[in-house]
């Protein structure tokens, strides 16, 4: 039986509501609404890249200053207190501000110049005795008295190498290299000033830089806490470490010279304890030195008394124990905690000292952070 014609009309009308639907869902009519998807997702990456593109800048910018803004920030955790003690007293930011900074900056330039002074002055006289010996008994022939290396001297001279030649030119240059190391540069002023810069006005302005990190981090009030708990505590951790082992180095190095015969063994050794505090070349700016001085004077004991006292207290000190009292206040062990800290010299220099261990502390951290996240969404 053949539909009648109003039958058939009938069913080739589509009701509205499924045009209406047709018409509004994309997946119906995906050439329509593709171009607007298409060039707001273009955007959005046109702008992700820009972003990138210009913090990526900023890094390249601030590289060079590296070391400033690493020794500001840290400064500044470490006096936190003095300036809080001195803003309650003055009651204004400025005030706070200028003195705290005053009072650091103090703290530090006292004891580096002395050590400058002294070290210089020391490097000075020792490459004046070192060229007096030419006039004297020569090298070789003190090496020569030394049992373990008077056969060394001798396969030496055999094999056309003159020791006493090379020998003065190595004393003289590391002696004229500390002499100029410790005399400065004008880059070292401009990042010192730097530091200086930026310490004032991270005390001032602390408040308004510790709003702009939480705004900035995708973080919850609390995990900005942690995070900044962390790496304060690494500040803390390796200032804490640092003072100890300086403190050790200090104490027995001056006794050694003592023991040594060498003079003001006491000035030495503080010299040694401000010295500590600089891992590139810490206390081995003077023991290295002094150990060339009493060997080129033919104190052979002495100088490997000295020698084997500075090799154990870099081995054992300066690392060992400075790993465990760093890991222990850090509360992470001491494998990571000492590849954090030479790993951070190797790659950044001196700044390293400070950004190894926070790098290392604020990684874990954020490892808390995504497990504190993980174990919420599982509950």
């Amino acid at each position: 039986m053949n539909p009648s014609v109003a039958q058939v009309s009938v069913l080739n009308q589509t009701p509205p509501s499924l045009k209406s639907e047709q018409f509004d869902n994309p997946r119906h009519h995906p050439d329509e609404h593709a171009p607007h998807i298409t060039a707001k997702r273009i955007k959005a990456l046109a702008l992700a890249l820009i972003t990138l593109m210009l913090l990526g800048l900023c890094v390249l910018v601030a590289i060079p200053f590296l070391t400033a803004i690493t020794w500001g920030i840290a400064l500044a955790i470490i006096g936190k207190p003095i300036h809080d003690r001195v803003f309650r007293f003055l009651q204004s930011p400025n005030a706070a501000a200028i003195l705290t900074t005053i009072l650091i900056v103090v703290m530090i330039l006292v004891p580096l110049g002395f050590v400058s002074y002294q070290v210089a002055r020391e490097a000075s006289d020792a490459a004046e005795h070192i060229q007096q010996q030419s006039q004297t008994k020569e090298i070789h022939e003190q090496v020569a008295e030394v049992p373990m290396l008077g056969r060394v001297a001798v396969w030496m001279e055999q094999t056309g190498v003159n020791v006493e030649t090379e020998l003065r030119k190595l004393l003289v240059s590391r002696t004229e290299d500390i002499a100029n190391l410790v005399k400065g540069s004008l880059f070292a002023t401009i990042q010192f000033l730097m530091t200086v810069f930026i310490l004032y006005y991270l005390f001032r302005d602390r408040k308004q830089f510790s709003q702009g990190l939480r705004d900035h981090l995708p973080l919850s009030n609390a995990e900005c806490d942690t995070v900044f708990t962390r790496f304060a505590g690494s500040i803390h951790a390796g200032l804490y470490a640092t003072l100890i082992t300086s403190l050790i180095a200090g104490i027995s190095g001056g006794s050694v010279f003592w023991l040594a015969g060498l003079s003001a063994p006491i000035l030495w050794g503080a010299v040694m304890f401000v010295l500590s505090f600089l891992p590139i070349v810490g206390t081995g700016l003077v023991w290295g030195p002094a150990v060339i001085f009493l060997a080129v004077g033919g104190h052979w004991l002495s100088a490997f008394i000295i020698l084997g006292w500075g090799i154990l207290t870099f081995i054992l000190v300066d690392n060992l124990l400075f790993m465990r009292l760093a890991g222990n206040k850090m509360r992470i062990h001491e494998v990571p905690t000492l590849i954090a800290f030479l790993g951070g010299i190797a790659v950044f220099g001196i700044a390293g000292m400070i950004l190894g261990p926070a790098i290392l502390a604020l990684t874990e951290a954020f490892l808390v952070v995504w497990r504190k996240r993980m174990q919420s969404s599982l509950a």
